[in-house]
């Protein structure tokens, strides 16, 4: 039932019985015998409210834009993996091959004029993937974001709505007459909130509820999209968060790392509860109220004794004997002969038996009392017996969840030993392939050059071979340009479409901002608004304090009211200092607890940094392997240039040879018909 309906029914109530004793006589001077009584009254309220903390609500509902737009335009590389494989196995021939064929000409099986054969080829396979660190952070972010959602969820959706509780006690000692009259009444309440058709009371408490409940939607909706099934099966993230270039400069990303770290440091349950206490003085009109109900129940209970006369059936009896101790000292003296001695003896006797039997009834109290307190402690000890159940079954809980993270933790160590030991073999039998390979071409290459003088008729097939190379670079060339120039165009258009994103973001932060500073204005008028009721209030109540020490009577109550004000003080100090020792003893386990973690924590960031240590190092390796690899080839390149050269200018000395050979001949060719006609000359001269 509502308080007003209680209201109006206890009114009409009131009404009926003023208007049926008023101007009675009798009921007046009870009214009268109760009022000069010795009356103790005690009102006690306490209210409790629940209040929920709305910092992780707004940190999360910051980041779903961020979110959104991460998993809508999800970043990606292609992963390339090149193999040889026999001609007849290659799915496609791309500038790649062409250029490892090119450089490795002991794969070409045969020369046809301008169609060149090849018996293996390189095959190069392109695939797109999302596994990069930034993706796998986003993955991590969202199964921890969906798991700290929902506890909170379960947990707020499940609370009782706000509770009160009051509390009357009222003692009487009255004299009416030759009658004493004795009175008690004590009566509690405790209430909760009523909802109608589960709407939440308070418009606030309203609106967060509206908010958690669209939070947990998003979120799940986000935890089911295509980006989280792509990444499914993915090695999730560990802290502590490299800061990438993309996690540290990208808006989108530092506002989910801003969120991983919140909700890292959020320990809290989400709500907070909140105790209001009063112990009020009981009102003028109250306690004519209480006196009325104890005039009530005084006359029920009158209107309901039975006279002796009247009563129907059994009766139990009971003699009494009073006894006069002078009466009874005179008559041992008068008409007995006893001695002093003797009549000393019969009290003595007779002192012993009452204080035996007074003794006795004395014992029973005290073994009733024993028997209730035996009671009372084993209600106790139960109660504690239950907390320390509870307490345990949480620790044991709570180990549980221990027990199942570490074992998660060791199955993700074996799973991530498992991933190392396939990327070292697949390294290793690459490394295997490839070494196999230069050995092979190392052989080929040496048969080659021991076969060469015999395969001179080769040389145009090299040649051929050669233009074939430089016009497929010319084309790569080409292709290059072309691809670096579409690259160019599709940044240009990325940081455009970021720049507008950046400038959007921005207008909304803006408009948040303001938002904000409205409901801070708003909030510091409502407190002032508050704050000056709230001295009127005080004022009003000094007041009326002041107006009601005037009576000596209420002096004497409000001095009484002080001594158990100060009793309930002291036993609510040392509950306070039970739940402090308690809250204490829960922050150094807390701070146990964090110590761990920050151990576990560096524990792992070590293995992190010897992981990135030993991949640097195996990049390094690859990176002096690979420069091997070319200083290598650059030297065969500059040996078969040099052989080629040494060839070159032998066939050069053989021309110089030959031409000045042919010179020679010409010279004395020319000497000697120059011989032959001077002969004939000095024949003649001789003749005349």
């Amino acid at each position: 039932m509502s308080n007003e309906k209680v209201s109006e029914l206890y009114g009409e109530y009131q009404l009926m019985m003023k208007s049926l004793v008023e101007g009675d006589d009798y009921y007046r001077h009870l009214m009268e015998a109760i009022s000069a009584g010795n009356n103790k009254f005690s009102l006690f309220n306490r209210y409790f409210e629940k209040k929920i903390d709305l910092r992780w609500v707004d940190a999360i509902e910051r980041c779903i834009i961020p979110l959104d737009t991460i998993i809508r335009n999800p970043r990606k590389f292609i992963v390339q993996e090149e193999e040889i494989v026999p001609i007849e196995r290659a799915r496609k021939i791309t500038a790649e091959s062409v250029r490892h064929l090119a450089q490795h000409t002991s794969m070409i099986a045969r020369v046809d004029g301008d169609r060149v054969t090849p018996s293996q080829i390189l095959n190069v396979f392109r695939e797109e993937s999302f596994e990069i660190y930034e993706n796998r952070f986003i993955f991590t972010l969202l199964k921890n974001l969906q798991r700290f959602v929902d506890q909170r969820y379960d947990v707020l959706f499940s609370l009782d709505s706000d509770e009160s509780m009051a509390s009357m006690k009222m003692s009487s000692d009255i004299e009416n007459g030759r009658e004493q009259i004795t009175y008690r009444l004590e009566i509690s309440t405790k209430s909760s909130d009523e909802h109608s058709d589960g709407d939440i009371k308070d418009t606030k408490d309203a609106t967060a509820f509206e908010r958690i409940e669209r939070i947990k939607r998003i979120v799940n909706e986000f935890a089911h999209s295509a980006f989280m099934r792509d990444l499914q099966g993915c090695t999730p993230v560990r802290p502590p968060i490299m800061r990438t270039n993309v996690i540290s400069k990208d808006v989108n990303f530092r506002a989910c790392l801003d969120l991983w770290q919140f909700i890292s440091a959020y320990n809290e349950v989400g709500y907070e509860i909140i105790a209001k206490e009063t112990d009020e003085m009981v009102s003028d009109e109250y306690r004519d109220d209480l006196y009325r109900i104890f005039t009530t129940n005084y006359m029920l209970l009158k209107n309901n004794t039975v006279e002796e006369e009247n009563i129907q059936g059994k009766i139990r009896q009971r003699r009494v004997k009073p006894k006069m101790l002078k009466r009874l000292a005179e008559e041992l003296v008068l008409n007995y002969d006893m001695e002093e001695v003797e009549i000393r003896k019969v009290f003595v006797d007779e002192l012993k038996r009452v204080s035996k039997k007074k003794i006795a009834g004395e014992q029973k109290i005290h073994d009733a009392i024993a028997r209730a307190l035996e009671a009372e402690n084993a209600r106790k000890a139960e109660i504690e017996a239950k907390r320390l159940a509870e307490i345990q079954r949480q620790k044991d809980i709570e180990k549980r969840r221990k027990a199942m993270e570490k074992a998660r933790i060791e199955r993700e160590k074996q799973k991530e030993k498992e991933r190392l030991a396939r990327e070292k073999a697949r390294e290793k039998a690459r490394r295997e392939k490839e070494k196999a390979a230069e050995l092979a071409a190392k052989e080929k290459e040496r048969l080659r050059i021991q076969k060469e003088k015999e395969r001179k008729e080769r040389e145009l097939a090299a040649l051929q071979a050669k233009k074939e190379k430089e016009r497929l670079a010319r084309q790569a060339a080409i292709a290059r340009q072309k691809e670096k120039e579409r690259l160019a165009k599709e940044k240009e258009k990325e940081k455009a479409r970021l720049a507008r994103e950046k400038a959007a973001q921005l207008q909304k932060e803006k408009a948040a901002a303001a938002k904000e500073k409205e409901k801070e204005r708003q909030a510091k008028a409502k407190a002032a608004q508050a704050e000056k009721e709230r001295l009127a209030k005080e004022k009003e109540k000094e007041r009326q304090a002041k107006a009601k020490a005037a009576q000596a009577e209420k002096e004497r109550l409000a001095k009484e009211k002080e001594k158990e004000r100060q009793a309930k003080a002291k036993a609510a100090q040392a509950e306070k200092d039970r739940i402090a020792r308690e809250k204490q003893k829960e922050k150094d386990r807390v701070a146990r607890e964090k110590q761990r973690e920050k151990e576990r924590l560096a524990r792992e960031r070590a293995a992190q940094l010897a992981k990135e240590k030993a991949a640097a190092a195996r990049e390094k390796e690859k990176e002096r392997q690979a420069k091997e690899r070319a200083a290598l080839k650059e030297k065969e390149r500059i040996a078969r240039e040099k052989q080629k050269e040494k060839e070159r200018l032998a066939r050069e000395k053989l021309k110089e040879k030959e031409r000045l050979a042919r010179q020679k001949a010409a010279q004395k060719a020319k000497e000697k018909a120059a011989a032959a006609k001077a002969k004939p000359k000095a024949d003649a001269s001789t003749e005349d």
